[in-house]
């Protein structure tokens, strides 16, 4: 998932060329709409649909934590609302001024200090995908539970 932590704003949002409310859409449907956005890719529209997917099945209460790629760990947090969406919401930084987060999920974010991946992820212990970890506490990585831990945060499990 590409997400983009945005602690001062206390939400959490992705990119997307689809510059469309997704509330009430399908999964098919979002299908549908990717094949306009991205037309010639088959592989890369099936890994946006798992990825929005993925971001569209956040609850209330899920913790998140925001990676850097294979770098470090932005922060840590619990969504604390519903899905919203608002067109060109946030600039992504990109050259094309076309590129926004316009798919957010308010938040509320425990750990905010970056964390590099060497100093948290132990030998032999299964890191992060790219761009993103969600889940509920009971399935969340050793090293994100031992980063609460240490910060003495506690979740209820679901």
């Amino acid at each position: 998932m590409h997400g983009k932590i945005l602690k001062n704003g206390g939400y959490i949002a992705t990119f997307s060329k689809i510059k469309e409310d997704l509330s009430n859409k399908s999964m098919n449907e979002i299908s549908e709409m990717l094949k306009n956005v991205i037309p010639d890719n088959r592989k890369s529209r099936a890994q946006r649909l798992k990825d929005y997917e993925a971001f569209l099945s956040l609850n209330h209460g899920d913790c998140i934590a925001v990676n850097n790629t294979n770098d470090g760990l932005f922060g840590i947090g619990v969504i604390a609302g519903n899905y919203y969406f608002r067109k060109d919401g946030h600039n992504t930084g990109s050259t094309n001024p076309e590129d926004f987060y316009c798919h957010f999920y308010p938040v509320k974010w425990l750990v905010t200090t970056y964390l590099k991946r060497n100093e948290i992820v132990r030998q032999g212990e299964k890191g992060w995908k790219p761009y993103g970890i969600i889940a509920p506490y009971s399935d969340l990585p050793g090293y994100i539970k031992r980063i609460l831990d240490k910060n003495a945060i506690t979740l209820n499990e679901k």
